[in-house]
C-alpha cells in the first residue's frame, strides 16, 4: 500500500518546507485573496487527515499527473 501521507522528509525539512508554503500563501492572499481563499479551503485539515489515515478504503490511486486520488 502507498502512504499518500509520508514525503520522507526529515523533520526540519519539512518545516522549511512549511515555513516557505506559508510564505507563499501569504503573498497570494495579498495578490489575490479569492484565490488565497479557495486555495485555503481546499486544504485538508488534520482532522481530515487523520480519517483517511484510519480509514478502512485503503486503495489510493495515483493518477497520470501523479497526483493521488483519496476518494
Amino acid at each position: 500500500m502507498i502512504n499518500a501521507f509520508e514525503n520522507n522528509l526529515t523533520p526540519k525539512q519539512q518545516e522549511v518546507m512549511d515555513e516557505a508554503y506559508e510564505a507563499l500563501m501569504s503573498n497570494v492572499q495579498i495578490l489575490n485573496f479569492a484565490l488565497y481563499e479557495k486555495l485555503r479551503a481546499n486544504e485538508l485539515s488534520i482532522s481530515d487527515v487523520m480519517k483517511l489515515r484510519n480509514s478502512k478504503h485503503k486503495e489510493i490511486i495515483v493518477n497520470e499527473d501523479e497526483q493521488y486520488h483519496l476518494f
